[in-house]
């Protein structure tokens, strides 16, 4: 007895030349067509939703297949669905693979916008290599579909630490981890008193930042922040300090998940 079809709790990605023009119709690529026809056993009129990274998501409904690409028919669309209310930028010492993908995997829920891992001085490379980030940016898909945001953030790997704070926006409030800094729980009240719509945090490699390294971010606006005596991972920091920039943000400005459909924040 085959099975009945279930209601996909994550969107799919699309490219978005596979969206309609107009809006109303779009295109999944095999793959993901394999997972909501084969995984799922959708058929017409089962329910979706799809995302292409550039802050929309595309409430939909599968009309057809055509040979095996599944159709969907737009119903609605939500911007920033899933989002922060302000962006979140990490400027990470590039630590081992293994750490990278789990940065990856964990920051791009917790709202992170931007991530670079750049080559830091204690770091075992520099910058990253095509391939690796072609899997980088694999992964950021997945984990923006996981997490139901909406936005794929931007994925860079600077040669070193001044490459990296070339790229970085104008302003907003920045923060650098190291346990020698301030207590870090009044970060966002910060944000708020000075209506920045946008923060960078710095987190070091395996052994922290060389203190020439330190000079170089406090002299372009970097405040230490402490998460207490120990010393953490980076991945573990990069955890850490976006935990509590996402909790402290549900609590004063984000809006509550919206009941009417499976979008937002639980």
């Amino acid at each position: 007895m085959k099975r009945p079809g279930r209601v996909p709790d994550s969107p799919f990605w699309v490219e978005p030349g596979d969206i309609d023009p107009a809006g109303g119709r779009l295109h999944l690529s095999p793959e993901e067509s394999h997972h909501l026809l084969r995984v799922f056993r959708a058929s017409a009129g089962t329910p979706f939703e799809a995302i292409d990274g550039s802050g929309l998501l595309y409430r939909c409904v599968l009309e057809e297949t055509e040979r095996g690409i599944a159709v969907g028919r737009v119903e609605s669309k939500v911007e920033e669905s899933g989002e922060l209310p302000l962006e979140l930028g990490l400027l990470v010492g590039l630590p081992d693979m293994a750490q990278v993908e789990s940065i990856l995997t964990h920051a791009i829920p917790l709202g992170a916008t931007s991530i670079d891992f750049f080559g830091a001085e204690r770091s075992s490379q520099g910058a990253l290599s095509a391939q690796k980030l072609d899997r980088m940016e694999r992964l950021s898909r997945s984990a923006l579909k996981q997490s139901r945001r909406s936005r794929l953030p931007a994925l860079r790997s600077s040669t070193g630490l001044g490459a990296a704070l070339e790229g970085i926006l104008e302003g907003g409030e920045k923060y650098l981890a190291d346990p020698g800094g301030e207590e870090g729980l009044g970060l966002l009240g910060d944000l708020k008193k000075t209506g920045q719509s946008h923060g960078i945090i710095a987190i070091g490699p395996p052994g922290g930042f060389l203190e020439v390294e330190l000079e170089q971010l406090r002299s372009r606006g970097f405040r230490a922040i402490s998460l207490g005596p120990s010393r953490l991972s980076t991945s573990t920091a990069t955890f850490a300090l976006l935990t509590v920039v996402r909790n402290l943000l549900l609590i004063h400005r984000l809006p509550r998940v919206d009941k009417t459909g499976l979008s937002g924040y639980l």
